[in-house]
């Protein structure tokens, strides 16, 4: 994808525009933008009158921040009023406005920061390897599966069991069990363990929780109905919605039912309150995308197909449009409304040729495999020609034990070195 897709982006000059690597979009008219260059500086630009920006609002002239230059950011998520952004050493910096809740983590509600300052307490020791921002609140993972929480907790979003605001990180309580991302709603929380399973709190009204009814948690509880179904590999929560996606390529969603796109009959009903499979017509999904700012959901296929559906430049639309974007990504540059960035974008990652994106998609796909590898009685869908490849091992396995054989199915260790 070409940074061209963000009209926004079109504002940066020629020879800075050429070395982003990582930019997020946001703000009320999708007109605000942070970015990382591959030389590891960060510069934002925009309009936004909420000091999120890290710098003087309201130029349209990249300007450094220099507190994160240099720091070797990996992610930024972003709320209504504050910006967080983790580093490859897992500290993680916030600024923005309207700390009244304690939603840039620092320690005090009092006053705002403009600039980015590290956020500590708890965290002091603690290497971050996941962020998500809800309007106005934080979910933080640490590398031992430890998930942490602060700012707004008017509804159970922080999960801690509590009803105050917390305005420095606190541990959210999940029974040890080790989870490996996080996603937030406008005011909901979701999040993922290594097992697959999916744990909801918060906010509830629309039934984004999944959970069967309509009542706020204050606490983490296991999506049960979801985990006797499948194994979830990745999730994400729009402004009043969820979605869930599993190992085997199937969509899940819950909440409101227009970002939902689940049909009965002639009429959709208007909440969906537990997890539900929805676009099944697609096929087997390998990515989704969604954001607490907007309704708009975007799936893309196995097969490289990108489809989107929920409010379209605020038009309900239950049905999957097919696109001709080559990324989930580049729907929202031109159908959210604001048009803002579902999650951080990796533009080195989207220069990718479509030679590596087609392969990168055939990984683990069932319908053009020519072997499987069963691993702890789970199969890995591969390709014989692309492991003798790329693998010294496999190409002394296949070259000498299975030439001659069209076995599809290789049963491996579990104990790896």
């Amino acid at each position: 994808m070409s940074i061209s897709r963000w009209t926004c982006l079109s504002l940066v000059p020629e020879g800075v525009a050429e070395k982003i690597k990582l930019a997020v979009i946001f703000g009320s008219s999708g007109s605000d933008v942070i970015f990382v260059t591959t030389d590891d500086e960060v510069f934002s630009f925009g309009p936004c009158a909420a000091s999120c920006l890290g710098c003087p609002p309201g130029s349209f002239l990249p300007r450094r921040i220099d507190e994160l230059c240099g720091k070797a950011i990996r992610d930024i998520s972003c709320g209504i009023h504050h910006v967080v952004a983790l580093t490859e050493e897992g500290k993680i910096f916030s600024w923005g406005s309207q700390n009244s809740f304690g939603e840039l983590g620092h320690g005090h509600s009092s006053s705002t920061d403009s600039r980015p300052q590290q956020v500590q307490g708890v965290l002091n020791g603690e290497k971050v390897v996941a962020i998500a921002c809800g309007s106005r609140h934080t979910l933080a993972v640490s590398d031992k599966g430890e998930l942490f929480s602060f700012g707004l907790n008017s509804d159970g979003q922080l999960g801690t069991g509590r009803a105050a605001n917390e305005s420095s990180p606190r541990i959210v309580p999940l029974h040890n069990r080790f989870v490996k991302s996080v996603a937030c709603g406008h005011n909901n929380s979701m999040a993922l363990t290594e097992s697959g399973d999916v744990y909801v709190w918060g906010y509830n009204s629309n039934g984004e929780l999944g959970l069967g009814h309509l009542t706020n948690q204050h606490c983490p509880i296991l999506l049960d109905s979801l985990s006797k179904k499948a194994a979830i590999r990745k999730i994400a929560c729009g402004y009043a919605h969820s979605l869930a996606l599993s190992d085997d390529g199937i969509l899940y969603a819950w909440g409101t039912n227009t970002s939902c796109g689940i049909l009965e009959g002639k009429m959709a009903r208007k909440n969906v309150l537990v997890p539900t499979v929805t676009q099944e017509q697609l096929g087997s999904i390998s990515d989704i995308a969604a954001t607490h700012q907007c309704n708009l959901s975007a799936a893309c296929t196995r097969k490289s197909r990108v489809f989107m559906w929920g409010h379209l430049r605020n038009q309900p639309t239950p049905c999957a449009v097919e696109t001709q974007f080559r990324t989930v990504d580049e729907v929202f540059a031109c159908f959210a409304s604001p048009a803002v960035s579902p999650r951080a974008i990796s533009f080195l990652e989207m220069t990718q040729s479509p030679l590596l994106l087609s392969i990168r998609n055939a990984f683990n796909d069932p319908t053009h495999c020519d072997m499987k590898i069963i691993v702890e009685g789970k199969a890995i869908h591969v390709h014989k020609a692309l492991l003798k490849i790329r693998c010294q091992y496999f190409r002394v396995r296949l070259g000498e034990l299975w030439h001659d054989s069209n076995e599809k199915y290789c049963l491996l260790s579990t104990c790896f070195s």
